[in-house]
């Protein structure tokens, strides 16, 4: 179980990225927003310099995997984050930048139970895809057949473990202050 101040942690870590990709103003703005949340993203804003423009893509990208799923499903819903934060958030479909290989290779050894040398003759370097959570290499096996390998991120399992269970922390928090929180039981 984790301590509260560690969610706290991480929120505030989150909250200051945010604000430098100027992602909090339109949270800010809202008169939804319950005032402890408008106080908070003052806090995180605090010193940061904002663009003009928010870059919500570049906030969630910039926090990480399980941000980058959230956002791709905010993508989604002009209705509840307005359209121009759904239009900037779809960047989140676009390939992300891939892991090092080294770092797959040995997922793939992990992964496999045994070297990946012992399965398959080839595998390509450069992935043919990469995504928040794994990507993509084009190998061959063994036996001379081409396959795709796709594979985790490092540590992926554990990092987005993590950030789940502070956004379902920080979800039952917002809710618990009523109002449209409540309403949209995040």
């Amino acid at each position: 179980m984790t301590r509260p101040v560690t969610h706290i942690i991480r929120l505030l870590k989150w909250g200051r990225i945010l604000a430098r990709h100027g992602a909090l103003r339109a949270i800010e703005a809202d008169r939804n927003t319950p005032a402890q949340v408008k106080r908070l993203c003052r806090i995180a804003r605090f010193g940061t310099i904002q663009p003009k423009v928010p870059d919500y893509a570049g906030a969630f990208r910039a926090i990480g995997p399980a941000a980058i799923k959230l956002g791709q499903t905010l993508a989604t819903r002009p209705d509840i984050i307005g359209e121009e934060a759904a239009h900037n958030l779809l960047m989140l479909q676009d390939q992300l930048p891939p892991a090092p290989f080294d770092q797959v290779y040995a997922q793939i050894d992990n992964s496999l139970n045994k070297p990946a040398a012992a399965l398959f003759d080839y595998i390509d370097p450069v992935p043919v895809g990469a995504a928040s959570i794994a990507q993509v290499h084009r190998a061959r096996t063994n036996e001379g057949k081409d396959v795709a390998i796709k594979v985790l991120r490092p540590g992926i399992r554990e990092q987005f473990a993590r950030d789940i269970e502070t956004y379902e922390w920080a979800a039952a928090h917002l809710e618990a202050l009523g109002g449209e929180a409540a309403r949209l039981r995040p």
